[in-house]
């Protein structure tokens, strides 16, 4: 937790012999440390004019200013040999650790990673429950928002007084089971419009959670359409061991036998080829994808590949490359410049680093010590990209309905930057940065639905469009069902900061 820890003081050096003390002047953000591009030792032997690139030096008085006064993160090594220094790990190496990983470094997306999802300390596996109530609310019973307010707190009694408790929060749970029966809904029309009754209903849902949905959707298609139940197959792909545990033990799916099946494993190990037409659901799954971290040279724009190196005492640094890894070229050869002109709803409020005026980012770099002539942090969504070229390859004949958050407060620095918070207290804890200690918070970021629409045209060649949350649930879900004696309606009202993407 000590890295979470904002406040500033200036310490001495420490004197050699002297015990290791946490430096707590500066976060892990506060030093951009931008390495130069690597040149194979051959190029030397055969090119005497070609020099050695060196690491970049301070480039403002007021960064050697603070150098003299605080503690040298790097201990005295350019930023070259100490990256360097430590070996390249990942995600799928991580998931084998039982502890926290020390004297490695890692893209920003594997950190990411396993900080949410590593088995044995992530924060989904050991930290968060989904919200769950114990019955349905019956809206029509309620006098007003209010009440249902009163009427959800009053099931928080059930999980009683545990101060560690992750509490997570989902529509699907919260408007059961209107919800689902709106998702129900939409597959049903579309079902019946292009596939019915040639190709049988076949959905997977990725990260099912506590398989509310699951049953939502099936009860809703035994009771109204029993000839298409007959045809219906439901799988939920799991990346959680516990949850896909809990899905199986569910009494309401039990009812639906043979018809449902729980895969536990991550939809990005996915390796099998599925010809029949299906459909994609994934609710609350996006905000959780890992990104990457880009920043762009101010002078000539050039993306740099952030890294997060975590150092021999658990301390984190973050390092920018102008070597880009696949995923992250991939994106940005998909997405290219136009959007920069065709600004999102996202992008109307938030400045994206390319579209920021250079002499004000300039006049900054001069005043802030260390950024190293880099812009700020835009968080790019490689793990999406790759959710959509997995879909493209496995699922051809797949359409897709996705839903998340489109923006969040209390964002941390940066372009499409998360939310990262904790409950402490039943109070929510933000922090201004996701290098925190792995497993202890929700790494949740916005998504740029404008962006990931042409994203999935690009990658997938098929047409989606994109809903508002309660644009979707007025075409699809029962609005007199849930709507209380005042006419207000919770599942419209809540969630404004939500949209869908679908086919």
């Amino acid at each position: 937790m000590r890295r979470c820890f904002v406040g500033r003081r200036l310490l001495s050096t420490r004197a050699p012999g002297t015990p290791f003390a946490h430096d707590y002047t500066h976060t892990p953000i506060a030093y951009t440390h931008r390495l130069p591009p690597r040149i194979e030792a051959d190029t030397f032997k055969d090119h005497e004019d070609v020099q050695e690139p060196k690491d970049p030096e301070p480039q403002t008085p007021i960064g050697q200013l603070w150098s003299s006064l605080s503690n040298d993160p790097l201990q005295g090594k350019s930023p070259s040999d100490f990256f360097y220094s430590f070996p390249l790990t990942n995600f799928k190496k991580l998931k084998k650790r039982t502890e926290r990983p020390r004297k490695v470094r890692m893209l920003a997306s594997d950190f990411i990673d396993d900080s949410l999802y590593n088995p044995n300390y992530g924060y989904f596996p050991k930290q968060a429950e989904i919200f769950q109530t114990g019955k349905p609310f019956a809206y029509t019973d309620l006098e007003d928002t209010d009440e249902f307010v009163t009427r959800w707190k009053e099931q928080y009694d059930r999980y009683g007084k545990q101060p560690a408790l992750q509490l997570w929060h989902t529509p699907v749970e919260l408007f059961q089971p209107y919800y689902g029966e709106a998702i129900a809904r939409y597959l049903l029309v579309n079902y019946k419009l292009n596939l019915y009754p040639y190709h049988d209903l076949i959905i997977y849902e990725i990260g099912g959670g506590n398989g509310t949905l699951m049953a939502n959707v099936l009860d809703y298609i035994r009771t109204n359409q029993p000839e298409v139940y007959k045809k219906t197959r439901y799988k939920i792909v799991e990346i959680s061991k516990n949850l896909s545990e809990k899905q199986k033990l569910q009494k309401s799916l039990a009812k639906h036998g043979s018809k449902v099946e729980i895969i536990n494993k991550s939809i990005f190990d996915w390796n099998e080829f599925v010809p029949e037409p299906c459909f994609i659901v994934g609710l609350e799954v996006l905000d959780n994808l890992a990104h990457d971290m880009v920043k762009y040279d101010i002078y000539d724009g050039q993306p740099y590949q952030g890294y997060v190196v975590i150092d021999e005492h658990g301390d984190f640094h973050q390092f920018y490359t102008p070597e880009l890894n696949q995923d992250t070229e991939n994106f940005l050869g998909l997405r290219g410049l136009e959007f920069l002109s065709e600004p999102s709803d996202y992008m109307k409020t938030v400045k994206h680093p390319l579209n920021e005026n250079r002499t004000l980012q300039q006049f900054r770099n001069f005043l802030t010590p260390f950024n190293n002539a880099l812009s700020k942090t835009e968080f790019i969504p490689t793990r999406l990209t790759s959710l959509f070229q997995v879909l493209n390859e496995y699922f051809p004949e797949h359409q897709i309905v996705l839903s998340d958050f489109d923006s969040l407060p209390n964002a941390s620095q940066g372009y499409n930057a998360p939310v990262v918070q904790t409950m402490l207290e039943d109070k929510a804890i933000t922090t201004s940065t996701f290098m925190v200690e792995q497993g202890y918070f929700d790494i949740m970021f916005p998504t740029d639905f404008h962006t990931i629409r042409d994203l999935y045209i690009n990658v997938c060649g098929k047409l989606v469009k994109t809903s508002k949350h309660a644009e979707f649930l007025e075409q699809w879900g029962d609005i007199e069902g849930t709507t209380t004696k005042t006419g207000e309606n919770p599942m419209l009202t809540f969630y404004q900061n939500a949209s869908f993407l679908h086919s």
